[in-house]
């Protein structure tokens, strides 16, 4: 007996990519947490066939104990969407008056609930069983963040290492946050002149605590020279400089 195998194809993106079954908009919110407020989130059904997307919350990376699930209520958690139609989601974050001062942030999940499995006989001169429809399924991860009172930007870069190697520069750090805020960290890159050659996000830390960051950055021509490397965080605080031969 021949064995089918079904894959489901799962995507977790932050943009509005019609590629998708569903697009989803806004991408990200960032609200004060002071007082009770809503948003709304459209969704749009790319496809020549109904949708039906269920929601739900997940903490996000290095925030588990610093999230905003238990303070955000979604409705409707269930919608269906005709072909080409837009449906509004609504959640609404009420603060809790015992969260301490720093960031807080939640991913709001949007997830294409999957069709029914079809399973096709065939009999044909050059192939005969059966087969099986893939189902791709499209699920989108939006982010939720807040500040409650005055967030607290401290911490330190330890560890810097640079590799280069097809015309590709990999780094990576250690970073450990201090504060109540992760660290939005830049980069910038200057050559032997104080050149920049390249600028750009290096990561984010943790809330609180380490974490290790990685990033690659394609630029031809850098075997043999020397670079020098500016990490800042958000305050545009320089937070590391160091100089690597490569």
């Amino acid at each position: 007996m021949k064995k089918i195998f079904v894959f489901f194809m799962t995507f977790i993106i932050g943009i509005n990519l019609y590629a998708l079954n569903f697009s989803v908009a806004p991408t990200s919110f960032k609200v004060e947490l002071k007082k009770p407020v809503t948003q709304e989130v459209y969704i749009i059904n790319n496809t020549p066939a109904p949708l039906r997307i269920e929601t739900h919350l997940e903490a996000a990376d290095s925030f588990e104990n610093f999230n905003l699930n238990n303070d955000i209520t979604v409705f409707p958690k269930m919608i269906s969407i005709k072909p080409g139609a837009k449906q509004t989601i609504r959640f609404r974050i009420k603060p809790n008056p015992e969260m301490k001062d720093g960031e807080y942030r939640s991913l709001l999940i949007f997830k294409e609930v999957p069709k029914e499995i079809k399973t096709v006989i065939t009999d044909n001169q050059n192939n005969k069983g059966l087969s099986t429809e893939l189902t791709f399924i499209t699920e989108v991860a939006i982010g939720v963040s807040g500040i409650k009172g005055k967030p607290v930007i401290d911490g330190t870069v330890q560890d810097v290492k640079a590799a280069y190697a097809g015309k590709v520069l990999s780094l990576q750090c250690n970073t450990i946050s201090k504060g109540n805020t992760a660290m939005r960290i830049n980069y910038i890159l200057e050559n032997e002149n104080g050149n920049i050659i390249s600028e750009g996000r290096f990561g984010t830390s943790a809330r609180s605590g380490e974490k290790k960051l990685f990033t690659n950055i394609e630029i031809p021509e850098l075997k043999a020279k020397k670079i020098k490397l500016i990490l800042k965080n958000q305050d545009n605080k320089i937070i590391y400089t160091g100089t690597n031969s490569l």
